[in-house]
């Protein structure tokens, strides 16, 4: 099932033999009938005739329990592992991709992206630019990653105003707090000394190429370190029309981490560089003649501090971030159109508390940020400095029958500090200070053993971008000329979402409804008109009374072993009300997914399909993309032998080389998306 694991102590008579099915019902009896019914007290205990179970408190809720098993690792991650983040998660609830060739594609969470989606890598911000614009890649390699998840309900406002939206997290592990071995330390090894080795090779078809991580941590005497290397190497994007010029990418990145573990203090530090060289296809009415290469680079030093009280299992997090990033845009191999210089710090201070009364999961948490960003070439957004500062808290307690409610709320502000430059429109040059808040609840009931019914009520707001207050002029890379507008008001709206998870014996399945009404929708909205000095299309950023809403439903089977079967289906629509209930532009189309598999002890193979109808629902001067099908494969095998667990993924993907045009890219009405695609990892630990 997917229910989160708890610690179960079991006491029998030495005459009783507990089989499968008391096994069975006791599992069941705690996880659907009693999970909700011991958050007061520090233990549950049920009496089973010969049997007593000890549960032990947990300091989460149910729901998010039940979403930790929704997040990609270990296996999960190996199997969809792809070119990019977003392409490893676009199957999952509600997820679509915004892109503009393969190397520059992003996350979509229920119809909503750009700074609505925040991404960030072990619990701080993610550093880049993805945010601002679509021909911007996230800075991140996927290969690198231990773990991705989706945050979703009141625990976005941990990270971002923005609940509306959602956050992408992305786990690379840099500060090895913890060391995690497939081979336990000997008993005859006098140093007590742990080391967690890793490497694992990618490589595919569709983008001719191949990417790699060798990767080691190690454990002496309570210090932990860890290095990592990554490299990619893949060529242009071949579809079923041709190849799409332009489109390689080139990607390295290092790492290097420390932890040091003192009694009830622990600290660490981490620093993690991350180079890329891609490219944004060109030669099309509105594109650069040869296209635009792309070069970036990132660099983030992290500091981390833990306190952990010796008598209640409560934590303080302290973390502090420094983040230099620089990125330029060559129209020709020597002539820079663009170039971005960020340096950006964070300090986040959270302190984590089980159990306070009637509450349990308590996080109380403070955020500052500060960011520099100057830009060069052929770029008319004024270099600007920007602050921001915030409160949140999140807490759960227990109501009546079964009745969890969790409480989360973030309070704080934005300040811009714009200066003036030679290439900038004065008119614009104008300090901005926004006053944000954003509160959430859910209350999560269980119906049913195995059935929860949430309600989630939420207040969303963010603070405009610097590009979309202060941008007057072209961006070549993204073929757009932007228009921003410095008087524009914080983004704010009011939303739901009702969710019904169902967990039985055999099939496990999850549907859920979401609203959201927007009182001032920022969106870069193309207005029909036309640069002609530059041959761009003019978009203008504006703000816009909406309405979004939407809908995903999952279903998979529960066994762990044999025929395995899951599928799952997300749409989403939205409106603007001042235009007689227009279409809103970039919203994904229906999209539907389902995979069957049969599993061995240590073998799983099986067969997959994905379609998308075709969107017709379109906002002023978008064009409407047709629907389609695909199908795939996929064969794995795990093992493990006395020193090292090994893996061999080998997918699959467009088999039949479907035309694939993705709504949401700048390049739909070029050139389809990746045609048949297979791809091998390979992957052993030590």
């Amino acid at each position: 099932m997917m229910m989160k694991k708890m610690n179960i102590t079991t006491i029998t008579n030495t005459s009783t033999i507990m089989n499968n099915t008391l096994i069975r019902a006791v599992m069941g009896s705690l996880l659907c009938g009693g999970f909700l019914h011991f958050s007061f007290a520090q233990e549950f205990i049920q009496d089973l005739g010969n049997s007593t179970v000890v549960a032990e408190q947990s300091s989460e809720t149910v729901l998010n329990g039940l979403r930790e098993d929704e997040i990609l690792k270990d296996e999960k991650i190996d199997r969809k592992i792809s070119t990019t983040i977003a392409e490893t998660i676009r199957n999952e609830p509600d997820i679509a991709i915004r892109s503009m060739g393969p190397a520059a594609a992003r996350p979509v969470i229920k119809g909503l992206s750009g700074s609505h989606v925040t991404l960030t890598e072990d619990g701080s911000f993610c550093g880049d630019m993805s945010a601002t614009s679509p021909d911007h890649a996230v800075a991140s390699e996927v290969l690198t990653a231990h773990k991705l998840s989706i945050t979703r309900g009141p625990q976005i406002l941990a990270q971002s105003f923005a609940t509306a939206g959602g956050v992408i997290q992305v786990s690379h592990q840099d500060i090895p707090f913890e060391i995690t071995t497939v081979r336990a330390s000997s008993s005859h090894n006098p140093n007590n000394t742990q080391i967690h080795g890793y490497i694992a090779d990618y490589a595919e078809t569709g983008q001719l190429g191949f990417a790699t991580v060798l990767g080691a941590n190690g454990n002496i005497h309570g210090l932990s370190l860890k290095g990592e290397l990554s490299a990619r190497n893949m060529g242009d994007m071949k579809t079923p029309n041709g190849t799409l010029k332009n489109t390689d990418i080139k990607n390295k990145s290092i790492a290097v981490g420390a932890a040091y573990s003192f009694e009830r203090f622990k600290f660490g530090a981490s620093f993690r560089t991350f180079n890329s060289d891609y490219g944004i296809p060109g030669g099309f009415i509105g594109g650069h003649p040869n296209g635009v290469d792309i070069e970036l680079s990132k660099r983030d030093f992290t500091l981390q501090g833990l306190y952990i009280p010796a008598a209640r299992p409560d934590t303080l997090n302290v973390i502090f971030r420094y983040n230099q990033y620089h990125h330029k845009e060559f129209e020709t191999k020597k002539y820079v159109g663009a170039e971005f210089a960020v340096n950006q710090a964070n300090l986040r201070v959270e302190n984590f508390i089980a159990n306070s009364g009637p509450f349990f999961g308590i996080r109380l948490g403070t955020e500052l940020d500060s960011r520099s960003i100057e830009m060069g070439g052929y770029v008319f957004t004024p270099p600007t400095h920007s602050y921001a500062a915030s409160l949140f808290s999140i807490a759960s307690l227990n109501g009546w029958d079964g009745l969890e409610i969790t409480l989360s709320a973030r309070l704080g502000g934005a300040f811009f500090r714009p200066r003036e430059s030679v290439v900038a429109d004065k008119d614009a040059i104008e300090d901005r200070n926004f006053a944000l808040w954003a509160f959430a609840v859910e209350f999560s009931q269980i119906v049913a053993p195995g059935k929860f019914l949430t309600l989630d009520v939420f207040r969303t707001t963010r603070a405009p971008t610097i590009e979309e207050l202060y941008n007057q002029g072209p961006h070549l890379a993204a073929y757009t000329y932007e228009r921003g507008y410095h008087k524009l008001d914080a983004e704010s709206g009011y939303g739901a979402e009702l969710e019904f998870r169902d967990y039985g014996e055999h099939f496990n399945w999850r549907a859920s409804t979401h609203i959201t009404w927007f009182l001032n929708h920022l969106a870069p909205r193309a207005t029909g008109d036309t640069n002609w000095s530059q041959l761009l299309p003019i978009y203008q950023v504006s703000g816009d009374d909406a309405l979004l809403m939407g809908t995903s439903t999952s279903i998979e089977t529960s066994a762990e072993q044999g025929f395995y079967a899951q599928a799952g289906a997300s749409y989403v629509c939205g409106f603007y009300q001042n235009e007689n209930w227009s279409d809103m532009p970039q919203i994904p189309p229906f999209h539907f997914h389902a995979e069957m598999a049969y599993i061995w002890q240590h073998v799983r193979a099986g067969i997959n399909t994905e379609f998308a109808l075709a969107q017709n629902r379109l906002d002023r001067y978008e064009q409407r993309t047709p629907g389609y099908i695909t199908f795939g494969a996929l064969l794995e095998f795990h093992w493990a032998l006395t020193l090292a667990n090994y893996s061999i993924v080998l997918r699959g993907d467009n088999l039949f080389n479907a035309d694939v045009r993705n709504h949401l890219s700048r390049l739909k009405s070029v050139m389809p998306e990746k045609g048949r695609n297979v791809s091998i990892l390979v992957k052993a630990e030590i």
